[in-house]
């Protein structure tokens, strides 16, 4: 029996699949601790981890503590990865990430068209009853161009440039949407896009302004409508994700493809006003770009930039919550850097989540973390600290609870 599953059932007892209540079970008796903070506020953004060596400020936070001391590093480095799964049905490369441990999944295109909302509430239960504790069920749903569950019981949501129009209907049109996501079990929306387009390039700007993607160009009316959306999915009890940091308004490449640098975002740019508004509102995840930006860190991409994700985000910005990467499976912008050291450097730049499209990732990619938390000391305490904050996410949205 692997060691990674051998402390896990140390812990167990612990632990109620409170998953099941998404498919229309209650946990089992005797009746799970109240998690903390109100659904509608995001998660760790407005309840963080418990800091090393302080003690937990809530029942909530002791869970969490708990079931984190009770995995080995490799349980903890596989916490951290999220891979693919499509949202009509848990294929076997699936079930072998779950395997592995993997801390959350997203729900990517059916394979066969469009999946229903049932379609959808049946993969997602699969998925629970097959991971080893709940996973994080993300979806990429910003509407337009990018809305991955879009067949029967979803609303066709309209892309961002059309939401932006009406900052003072978005919220509840985003309340809306969320409630159809969190009846399907979806419980983290890899979405709204912060990034403020640069008038000057408009639709030249491929990842953004090309698609329809972004809330408009001006910072303090992308951060009303990033404001308005974030406040919505939490009251439909759905978490959201600010991407992408520190903003691809301003890149002509699409990161997906291409290679891309940023030459004039800097540390106080007034475009970074929008995700400064997300995280006043609770988003409770934010996703890095993966452009260079030649004024903060010439030579590292910002998904493995300490001074992006640790300096920029966490110190100037105050977040506070979970720090994840576009995908890093199929994306071009990293095709050259080997798959499991993908995953370390961005860890070791103060990331959190390791997001690949691609379930066959997950094995490298734990081993990799693994080794080097044997080898550094220092890396095993950010493994931790990662999978806390994960698993802080996990118990806001009510997936991770503890017997009294």
């Amino acid at each position: 029996m692997p060691a990674a599953r051998r402390a896990l059932l140390a812990v167990a007892v612990l632990v109620a699949v409170a998953a099941l209540g998404a498919c229309g079970q209650q946990p089992p008796p005797p009746a799970p601790a109240p998690t903390t903070g109100p659904a509608d506020a995001g998660g760790p953004s407005a309840r963080s981890a418990t800091p090393p060596g302080q003690p937990p400020a809530d029942p909530a936070a002791a869970c969490v503590d708990r079931v984190v001391a009770g995995f080995d590093a490799r349980g903890r480095a596989a916490q951290l990865i999220m891979a693919g799964v499509p949202a009509d049905g848990l294929t076997a490369a699936g079930r072998t990430a779950l395997a592995e441990g993997a801390g959350g999944v997203i729900l990517t295109d059916a394979a066969g068209g469009e999946a229903s909302a049932t379609q959808v509430t049946a993969t997602v239960r699969e998925i629970q009853q097959t991971a080893r504790i709940p996973v994080t069920i993300a979806v990429d749903q910003e509407g337009g161009r990018v809305q991955d569950l879009a067949g029967e019981g979803f609303s066709r949501i309209p892309p961002a440039v059309t939401q932006g129009r009406d900052v003072g209907g978005l919220r509840t049109d985003a309340r809306d949407w969320a409630r159809e996501m969190a009846s399907a079990g979806v419980t983290l929306d890899l979405a709204p896009v912060a990034d403020v387009v640069d008038p000057d390039l408009g639709q030249a700007n491929e990842p953004v302004g090309a698609l329809g993607r972004g809330f408009g160009t001006d910072p303090a009316r992308v951060g009303d409508a990033v404001s308005a959306f974030v406040g919505g999915m939490g009251e439909g009890g759905v978490g959201t994700t600010l991407k992408h940091f520190p903003g691809l308004g301003k890149v002509r490449e699409n990161t997906d493809f291409a290679g891309a640098t940023d030459r004039a975002t800097t540390v106080d740019d007034p475009a970074l006003a929008s995700f400064r508004a997300g995280i006043a509102a609770g988003a409770p995840a934010v996703m890095m770009s993966s452009a260079i930006y030649a004024r903060i860190d010439p030579d590292n991409r910002a998904l493995f930039s300490r001074a992006v994700i640790t300096d920029l985000l966490r110190g100037r910005l105050g977040f506070r919550g979970v720090v994840t990467t576009d995908d890093v499976g199929a994306a071009a912008a990293v095709s050259d850097v080997p798959v499991g050291q993908r995953a370390v450097r961005f860890v070791e730049a103060g990331g959190d989540q390791v997001l690949t499209i691609k379930p066959s990732d997950v094995a490298p990619m734990v081993d990799a973390l693994t080794a080097e938390a044997d080898r550094d000391p220092a890396f095993a305490g950010r493994l931790e600290e990662s999978a806390r904050r994960i698993l802080t996410l996990k118990s806001d949205r009510g997936l991770v609870r503890c017997r009294p």
